[in-house]
């Protein structure tokens, strides 16, 4: 079996939640994805509230960075954000935010940055992991 294949599937969306689900993961990568997928999936949520707002310009997301402490907000129009959303390896963070580097392993590459926010965008097994994780994802 090539290296990753069939890993993921029994990470589910809670399980990405789930500091639990840490002790299962072998690498930083895997660690890194999963911690920046549950910021991913309560910006989700944000979204799907949001949306009843039409009216509001800019929304209040979580900065979806690799530091589990993070609590930073920024905000992005829902064009913005869909955007970013479109690729399941992509996510936003805080200006100043931006990790590519976790204890010597290259995780992310930043792809654009912007005033309110950076896009970083997960490579190698910390973009499968990602994509794995992708509430979106088919499947």
């Amino acid at each position: 079996m090539r290296r990753g294949a069939g890993r993921f599937p029994r990470l589910n969306r809670a399980a990405a939640c789930n500091r639990c689900a840490m002790a299962d993961l072998t690498t930083i990568a895997e660690h890194v994805a999963v911690n920046q997928s549950a910021f991913r999936e309560a910006n989700e949520r944000i979204e799907q509230k949001a949306a009843q707002f039409a009216e509001v310009d800019l929304l209040p997301f979580i900065c979806e960075c690799a530091r589990r402490d993070c609590t930073e907000i920024t905000r992005l129009s829902l064009e913005e954000y869909e955007m970013i959303r479109s690729d399941g390896r992509r996510f936003f963070v805080v200006p100043g935010h931006e990790t590519c580097e976790v204890s010597g392993e290259v995780v992310a590459t930043v792809v654009d940055r912007r005033p309110m926010f950076s896009i970083l965008e997960k490579v190698g097994e910390a973009g499968h992991v990602a994509r794995e994780l992708d509430p979106r994802r088919d499947g």
